[in-house]
């Protein structure tokens, strides 16, 4: 299974969405995870990566339950993934 650019866009829009909630700006919201401005904005755009713990971390950078931002994350992205048939193995892999 890949994961496609559009959904690191979506889990982005989810993450820019709670740090709006949380009255924020990117540079706000960067300063209180030890990072530059432009980090925030390529996660928010899709154009980098975040892991669970990223997103545990921006939580709480956020005042944001992690569980519900993670659970946000979750459905943003799930009917993408669902749209993905997994690739059978060859026998032997």
């Amino acid at each position: 299974m890949r994961i496609e650019p559009e959904q690191y866009r979506l889990v982005g829009t989810r993450l820019g969405a709670a740090r709006r909630r949380a009255n924020l700006t990117q540079t706000e919201a960067a300063e209180r995870l030890g990072r530059k401005q432009t980090l925030v904005s390529e996660i928010e755009r899709g154009l980098r990566r975040v892991d669970v713990l990223e997103i545990v971390l921006i939580s709480r950078a956020l005042d944001a339950d992690p569980f519900e931002l993670f659970a946000e994350v979750t459905r943003s992205t799930e009917a993408g993934l669902k749209a993905q048939k997994p690739k059978r193995r060859p026998k032997g892999a």
